[in-house]
C-alpha cells in the first residue's frame, strides 16, 4: 500500500508514503556521482549523477524507494504483486534487477524523455540482492516538470504509460486507473448544484458535499482518485506543507488495515522532494515533524554513501 504524486507549481514537488506493516530501517540515502553501483550485468554510468531518497541500505548497496537525482528527475517504486511478471537475461535488452532500477534511470537520465527513451530497451529481471530480500514486485512513477510515466512489467515486455494525473498506487494495472477515475468526474470541491429537481428548491445542508461519493477507503483504487482530487483542490500557498495536506489524505493510521497474516499496516514515512531545490523532505509515523536533507555540492562528488537515519521520537513543542 503506497501512494505517489507529482506536482508542478513554482517548485515541482514530488513524493510518496510507505505503507508497510513494519520498517526495513530506511534511512535517507545520497549516491554519489563517483560511487560505484555494482549492477548485476551492466557496468556504471560513465558520467553517473547523483542521488538523494529514501533507502535500505543492504551490503553497501541502495534500495531506493523514492528519490531525486541532480537534475530533478523523480522516481518512486511501489507493490505490483499481482501483475508484475519479471524475466530472466533478455536478448537484445538491457537487463536491470528490480531493485537496480531507479538507480540505473536515475544515474543516466536528465529528464522522463530520457528516462523513457532508456525504459525501452530495458527488461527486469527476477534477481534478489539476497535470500533475505527476494525480489519485490513492483511498478514505477518517473516524472519532472514536463511530465509523467509508469512503467510495469508484464508479460509481454515492460510496458511505459504517460501519467496525466501525476499519481500512482498499486494494483491493479495503470490502465485500469485511469478508466475508474472517470467514474469521479462529477466531484467538486464547491458546493453541488441541485440537478436531481430542479423544479423543487433544494440546498445544501452541509459544505463539502460537491464531494460526496468520494472514496475514504484505503484501498488502492480509491487512494489513487482520493489523491487525483486533492492535488487538484488544495491550496498550495505554503508549498512543502500544502504538499504533505495532500499526503495526508491517503495517510494509514496503525491498524486501519491489517494484512492477511493479521500484522498492521500504517504510514512508516510520507516524503516530499523539492526537486528544485533538490532538498529531501520527509515525516514518520512516530515524528510528525518535517525534516530535511539538501543535496549539496560536498555530497555530489564524494565516493561514498551518505546515510541518515530517520527513525525518531514524537517530537512535541510543549507551550506550557
Amino acid at each position: 500500500m503506497c501512494t505517489a504524486i507529482s506536482i508542478n507549481g513554482k517548485h515541482h514537488l514530488f513524493g510518496r508514503t510507505l505503507d508497510l506493516e513494519r520498517s526495513y530501517g530506511e534511512a535517507v540515502v545520497i549516491t554519489p556521482q563517483n560511487f560505484e553501483f555494482p549492477y548485476r550485468y551492466q557496468s556504471k554510468a560513465a558520467s553517473a549523477h547523483a542521488i538523494i531518497g529514501i533507502a535500505h541500505v543492504s551490503n553497501g548497496i541502495p534500495l531506493y524507494y523514492d528519490a531525486v537525482n541532480e537534475h530533478g528527475l523523480c522516481a518512486a517504486a511501489l507493490n505490483f504483486p499481482l501483475s508484475a511478471v519479471y524475466k530472466k537475461m533478455h536478448v537484445g535488452k538491457t537487463d536491470v534487477a528490480s531493485y537496480e532500477l531507479i538507480p540505473f534511470v536515475l544515474q543516466r537520465c536528465e529528464s522522463v524523455s530520457q528516462a523513457e527513451e532508456l525504459l525501452r530497451s530495458v527488461n527486469i529481471t527476477p534477481d534478489s540482492i539476497s535470500p533475505s530480500l527476494p525480489a519485490t514486485p513492483l511498478h514505477w512513477i518517473f516524472a519532472d516538470k514536463q511530465g509523467a510515466i509508469v512503467a510495469e512489467p508484464r508479460e509481454d515486455g515492460l510496458k511505459i504509460h504517460k501519467d496525466p494525473f501525476r499519481v500512482l498506487t498499486n494494483e491493479p494495472e495503470f490502465a485500469y486507473h485511469t478508466r475508474n477515475v472517470t467514474s469521479y468526474m462529477s466531484l467538486s470541491a464547491a458546493p453541488p448544484e441541485n440537478k436531481l429537481c430542479p423544479s423543487i428548491e433544494l440546498s445544501p445542508f452541509s459544505r463539502g458535499m460537491g464531494a460526496m461519493g468520494l472514496p475514504g477507503d484505503y484501498s488502492s483504487a480509491s487512494r489513487f482518485v482520493r489523491s487525483v482530487f486533492a492535488k487538484s483542490h488544495t491550496l498550495m500557498d505554503n508549498e512543502i506543507s500544502g504538499f504533505f495536506h495532500v499526503m495526508d489524505t491517503v495517510f494509514v493510521p496503525s491498524g486501519c488495515v491489517i494484512t492477511n497474516q493479521g500484522a498492521p499496516v500504517c504510514t512508516v514515512y510520507s516524503s516530499c522532494i523539492d526537486a528544485d531545490t533538490l532538498t529531501y523532505h520527509f515525516t514518520t509515523y512516530n515524528c510528525r515533524r518535517i525534516r530535511a536533507v539538501k543535496l549539496c555540492e560536498s555530497a555530489v562528488a564524494g565516493t561514498l554513501l551518505s546515510v541518515y537515519p530517520i527513525e525518531r521520537d514524537e517530537d512535541i513543542l510543549y507551550i506550557q
